[in-house]
């Protein structure tokens, strides 16, 4: 075997090895329940996610937090709040932001959650111009 052909079978075997160890590390730490995250936006220490979950458990929603002064659920498609505490400002604040993207914001939640295409999601995520 050539050098070059050793390397290249060395790299997959490392990716390979990475790969799974990457995986487990993960299942590890969340069981069979992974769920991934995005974050669609960042203003100061308030972070804007929309997360994989059970379509059954809610109608589209964007999660807002806050270390331990905000942690809420949000729809999307009338901007209630589900569950949780947030204080009026803020949730004013954030409201005022996404409201305009609404569409989008349902966009990538159907995305994530009903095509389960996380490719996708970064996509439009970074095309929200946040």
């Amino acid at each position: 075997m050539d050098t070059e052909n050793y390397l290249l079978d060395l790299c997959n075997v490392i990716y390979k090895a990475e790969s799974t160890a990457r995986a487990e590390r993960k299942k590890e730490f969340s069981g069979d329940n992974y769920y991934p995250e995005f974050l669609v936006m960042r203003q100061d220490k308030v972070r804007v996610e929309i997360r994989k979950e059970n379509v059954k458990h809610n109608e589209p929603h964007i999660h807002v937090t806050h270390s331990d002064k905000i942690d809420v659920s949000i729809s999307i498609i009338d901007f209630k709040i589900l569950a949780g505490k947030i204080d009026k400002n803020t949730y004013k604040y954030i409201i005022s932001i996404l409201f305009p993207k609404k569409d989008k914001l349902i966009e990538i939640w159907k995305e994530l959650n009903e095509k389960q295409n996380s490719v996708g999601v970064e996509k439009l995520i970074s095309n929200l111009g946040f």
